[in-house]
């Protein structure tokens, strides 16, 4: 089950990365809604790409971010480039794994287009 208070401390601290400008100047920054499962109606959106967990290599390897608002916005800037309209779903987790990476943050959600 999804816990909300991390949910909403990933939109809190990915909004706070927006408008501060991001983790390093020159990275890669999108602004991007993320909802919340209950914010936007399953039949108002199609799923245009499952960011961080969405091909085989992510059996063996998640990379790590230093702090989660750099693990919640690599997730934004996969799904802008996967042409989406929004991030949903957004999971974030403090460990990624302990046999190849036992530090960093990690996130994933569901990278989403709204239906016109």
């Amino acid at each position: 089950m999804v816990d909300v208070k991390t949910m909403n401390r990933c939109v809190l601290i990915g909004a706070a990365v927006a408008a501060l400008g991001g983790p390093a100047a020159g990275a890669d920054q999108t602004t991007m809604p993320i909802y919340d499962a209950t914010q936007v109606g399953f039949d108002r959106y199609v799923v245009v790409k499952r960011v961080g967990i969405d091909d085989w290599r992510s059996a063996f390897r998640i990379r790590g971010h230093a702090d989660v608002a750099s693990a919640t916005q690599a997730v934004v800037n996969e799904a802008a480039r996967a042409g989406a309209d929004g991030v949903v779903n957004l999971t974030c987790f403090d460990q990624t794994d302990a046999l190849f990476n036992p530090a960093g943050y990690f996130c994933y959600g569901n990278a989403i287009r709204l239906k016109r």
